[in-house]
């Protein structure tokens, strides 16, 4: 039974997407190696821990384990977007250093902490994620309720732009970082 609930959930989360993503790499798009934040094109580290705009945040009834996991991090009043900011790492990472091969990838983000992403759906902690390939894009597409985070990673030369759709708290923001390739001979 629990089987075909995840089914039944993994089923729901790609059709929720409203995207087909594929599991190939179609055009070969390697996004290895190490990656520098390039400050003046990226968005800023946004500050999300006292609520939106400096207005109260109003606790929300719901998923229990979401709730528990928000105040162990936030404390009783954390916002969504904090909580993403917190769970979303590129959102800090001055640095990426990204391994990447045919079905998944993994990112060091300094500062912050290693993640595995996996091509296809997947359970990581209270997120339900779709990874995979549209075009030339990596997109990763995490929900969880009354959260959702698209990230697109588009290559553009030796630049990797990251784009992050982010909804939350009823509301919807689309931040951008933009990181440069760090050369061999910088090593």
């Amino acid at each position: 039974m629990r089987s075909v609930v995840w089914l039944l959930l993994g089923i729901g989360l790609g059709a929720c997407a409203g995207v087909e993503l594929d599991a190939i790499n179609p055009d070969g798009v390697d996004l290895s190696g190490t990656w520098l934040l390039d400050f003046s094109e990226s968005d800023a580290t946004p500050n999300f821990r006292s609520g939106l705009g400096g207005r109260a945040r109003v606790a929300r009834r719901g998923n229990d384990e979401i709730a528990k996991q928000r105040t162990e991090i936030l404390g009783a009043a954390g916002s969504g977007f904090a909580f993403i900011v917190h769970d979303y790492q590129v959102l800090s990472a001055d640095k990426l250093k990204i391994e990447q091969n045919h079905d998944s990838m993994g990112i060091a983000h300094e500062p912050g902490v290693y993640r595995d992403v996996s091509w296809g759906e997947k359970q990581r902690g209270l997120w339900e994620v779709y990874a995979g390939w549209e075009d030339r894009h990596l997109l990763i597409i995490s929900k969880a309720p009354d959260m959702s985070v698209t990230e697109r990673y588009m290559m553009k030369g030796n630049r990797l732009e990251v784009e992050l759709k982010i909804q939350a708290d009823d509301e919807e923001r689309v931040l951008r970082r933009v990181y440069n390739r760090r050369s061999l001979s910088a090593r």
